[in-house]
């Protein structure tokens, strides 16, 4: 009798455990990929504005730590150092500000390379 019994409870523990593991696995994804949903959508916006030569809407480092807070070392170490090189590519390029306060128009060559630097972003910043 017990063994019977005692194989019913331990299955159930099992079978809570592992529930509890998945549902863990499914919270932390949900929770990741609303942030990088966010994330994504910006840099779209931005990604369009760069086509049109102009500086709009640029990704700010608490938006990339929202995401690298939520995921593990290795991945955020690439968002990281994507999102380290698109700033200092922003800043090189579209720190320019005219007489008015407005960012003067991208040169040519700024876009491109900035325009890169953003679509990489882009690429690393992927829902799971």
């Amino acid at each position: 009798m017990w063994d019977v019994a005692g194989s019913g409870i331990l299955g159930v523990c099992i079978g809570l455990f592992f529930g509890h593991r998945l549902a863990l696995g499914r919270d932390k994804r949900k929770e990741f990929n609303e942030a990088t949903t966010e994330l994504r959508c910006k840099l779209q916006s931005h990604i369009g504005s760069l086509e049109r030569g102009v500086v709009n809407g640029h990704v700010t480092a608490t938006e990339v730590s929202k995401v690298v807070g939520l995921i593990g070392e290795s991945r955020s170490d690439k968002i990281v150092r994507s999102f380290n090189r698109y700033q200092v590519t922003l800043e090189k390029c579209a720190g320019r500000v005219d007489e008015f306060g407005l960012r003067r128009p991208l040169s040519p060559g700024a876009k491109e390379e900035l325009l890169s630097d953003a679509n990489r972003l882009y690429e690393v910043v992927q829902p799971r």
